[in-house]
């Protein structure tokens, strides 16, 4: 019996590709550093920080990431929005009485749910920071599992990447992969989604809400 759904966020239930790609432009400019497209940002943005910037620009350097935390995230936020279809699932989901998480890379994901309005649909949210290791390593969904106290085999994880899907695979979870994050269905396939959906808008038969 489903009791949980456990989302990743970018790309996900949060479009934010376009202030994904601004920022990085933004510290490109900075830094003196190649400006990348959005095509180029799409292959990078389920990826933890460090290795986020080492595919744009094949590099690391805390300076970088510094001026991005301190000035580029409050510049860059506004262009992040919900997908459209995301806030109705996540209040029917509710309705049901389906438990209802979030296991993403981000490093302070309260903070950007809350700021978009959805936290109040959160029973946990695990980020980056809260784990020994991020994705594609399971431990974000087995804390998720542990603080909600259900099995793995009732819950099902909803995600963008192949790095979501072995996320999911590795805590023994049920994937659900969206190709609307950029990643082909057969990648996703391949990675451990047990479904693929061309967008969220598309998984409410999956999800039941």
């Amino acid at each position: 019996m489903l009791s949980a759904l456990i989302f990743d966020l970018d790309m996900t239930l949060i479009d934010s590709l376009e202030a994904c790609t601004v920022g990085a432009n933004l510290l490109a400019r900075k830094f003196g550093l190649p400006e990348k497209t959005e095509s180029d940002v799409i292959k990078a943005i389920t990826l933890p920080t460090k290795e986020f910037w080492a595919e744009l620009w094949g590099d690391f350097r805390e300076e970088w990431q510094i001026f991005f935390r301190d000035t580029v995230l409050a510049e860059v936020f506004h262009y992040t929005r919900l997908f459209p279809e995301a806030e109705d699932i996540l209040r029917s989901a509710k309705s049901k009485g389906l438990l209802l998480a979030s296991a993403t890379n981000r490093s302070n994901p309260w903070h950007d749910l809350a700021a978009l309005d959805i936290a109040k649909y959160f029973d946990t949210v695990v980020g980056a920071s809260d784990v020994p290791r991020p994705k594609p390593e399971p431990d974000m969904i087995m804390a998720v599992l542990r603080q909600l106290g259900v099995e793995a085999q009732s819950a099902i994880y909803v995600g963008d990447s192949p790095i979501d899907m072995a996320c999911a695979a590795g805590a023994g979870v049920r994937a659900l992969g969206l190709a609307q994050g950029g990643s082909s269905p057969e990648s996703l396939h391949q990675a451990g989604a047990a479904v693929v959906r061309p967008s969220l808008a598309d998984s409410r038969d999956v999800l039941g809400c």
